[in-house]
């Protein structure tokens, strides 16, 4: 008796769980990738030409490598003319800030995950240090 309860419940559970429609059991849908999905708060990256207010939100933003190793922190965000990000200043080296440089980016270099407030670049970070330090 307790096992066919058992099984009886287990059916329900499963009926119940299954969405169905006329046509056929539903299924997930996987068209969202993109822009729109990223714009939604995925953990996808997008270009930094694509970020709206990016002296706001790029502000103290995290850089990593492609490998996932930090990089610094977005110190300054450098606009063109038509308001796009033309490259970033970031914070690298050092310790506590003591040896620390600044450093050019070019956004070419960047994607931006909204998620974590973050940008990925295509560089590695011993390139990164290696570049010339900026006068401020």
């Amino acid at each position: 008796m307790y096992v066919s309860s058992l099984l009886r419940v287990a059916a329900v559970s499963l009926a119940l769980a299954i969405p169905l429609s006329p046509y056929g059991v539903i299924a997930a849908d996987t068209a969202a990738t993109g822009h729109a999905t990223a714009m939604r708060g995925t953990a996808m990256q997008v270009p930094i030409s694509e970020v709206s207010n990016p002296a706001g939100r790029l502000a103290n933003a995290s850089i990593q490598d492609k490998n996932g190793t930090s990089i610094g922190t977005v110190k300054k965000v450098i606009v063109d003319s038509d308001g796009k990000v033309a490259a970033v200043q970031v914070d690298v080296g050092g310790f506590l800030g003591i040896g620390s440089k600044l450093v050019e980016i070019k956004a070419t270099d960047l994607k931006y995950e909204q998620d974590r407030n973050m940008l990925t670049t295509t560089l590695r970070k011993p390139a990164i240090e290696s570049l010339p330090a900026i006068k401020t």
